[in-house]
């Protein structure tokens, strides 16, 4: 690829750590400059990376490319700034909650020759991968059921930071039901909080049903309520059925005993395939992400259904709202 490219982050919060791990395994990317929140002085001095204003990370001759780590609502005025100035981005999810916001850094990318990429990473990793590319062959047959869930106790610390698990998780159970299934043709959907003492964050859960054109029902369960420490925990997990065969993924089936716990490897793995493809596919060989911002406006029309069909109880049609 010639020489490194240089990365800045806008964002200095949990998700740039995965960022840096992610890029620190890749030959071709050092991290140039860092912007935004009270962490960014630390984070630059610890990475030996220029601090800088968000305004100026956004247009600065230190950086080809940028990760945009921020809370979604800054997502597309950080993206358009540094797509303006030339920038390749990689947009962590949800990259916005307006379609026509998505449809504008798209046609800004496009016009200026830059990549703009979703950060929808969980369609880097290798068995699901081979799950999406099993449908596509029909080794499964007809998919009857397809089930998603993530479910785990958000502490009060957390909660405070995040806006809630219909905001801040459910697009990673969207993207990849498209990227399995397509688009379905129905949804209903619940949010429930567990009531009680114990838990202070009041356990918001999140509850999605969509049935598609060829019979296919697939079930999203969101949940910040409650830690499953069974012997099949549902912390990330993927089943699919077909009449033919099925498949199963558990972001738990992979631990590494790290001293004080276990950690879930494939949780950073993610992150690393996703900047691998980011740095040499896009930006290297002018490929496509595996999740474009095409997929991104979907993922936002069906996050907006979803929320429609909780607040209005009812089963919403995706024909009569989607235009």
């Amino acid at each position: 690829m010639g020489r490194k490219i240089r990365m800045g982050l806008v964002g200095c919060g949990r998700v740039a750590e995965n960022h840096i791990l992610a890029a620190g395994k890749c030959a071709d990317v050092e991290i140039t400059a860092v912007a935004g929140g009270r962490k960014s002085g630390e984070l630059g001095k610890r990475i030996g990376a220029k601090v800088l204003d968000v305004e100026e990370i956004c247009a600065s001759s230190l950086v080809d490319a940028l990760c945009i780590l921020t809370p979604p609502q800054f997502h597309y005025r950080y993206t358009m700034e540094a797509i303006k100035a030339g920038k390749h981005v990689l947009v962590e999810k949800p990259v916005s909650f307006s379609v026509d916001e998505i449809k504008e850094m798209k046609w800004a990318a496009e016009e200026k020759g830059v990549v703009c990429m979703p950060g929808h990473s969980y369609l880097y990793l290798p068995e699901l991968v081979r799950m999406k590319k099993t449908l596509e062959e029909k080794r499964l047959g007809n998919p009857g059921y397809l089930y998603l869930a993530e479910n785990y106790y958000m502490p009060p610390e957390l909660t405070v930071k995040y806006t809630g698990p219909e905001t801040d998780v459910l697009c990673h159970q969207l993207y990849l039901s498209l990227a399995f299934l397509g688009k379905p043709i129905r949804l209903s959907a619940f949010r429930t909080n567990i009531e009680g003492g114990a838990n202070q964050t009041g356990g918001p859960q999140i509850s999605v049903m969509m049935e598609y054109d060829r019979g296919t029902v697939a079930q999203i369960f969101v949940s910040w309520a409650a830690e499953d420490h069974s012997s099949d925990p549902w912390t990330f997990k993927i089943k699919i059925i077909g009449n033919q065969g099925s498949m199963h993924f558990s972001r738990r089936d992979f631990v590494e005993n790290v001293g004080e716990g276990f950690e879930q490897s494939l949780y950073q793995e993610m992150f690393d395939r996703e900047m691998k493809w980011f740095l040499e596919e896009c930006i290297g060989r002018g490929n496509q992400p595996l999740s474009t911002m095409e997929d991104a406006k979907w993922v936002c029309r069906l996050h907006g259904l979803v929320m429609k069909a909780i607040e209005e109880k009812k089963v919403v049609e995706v024909s009569e709202w989607i235009k």
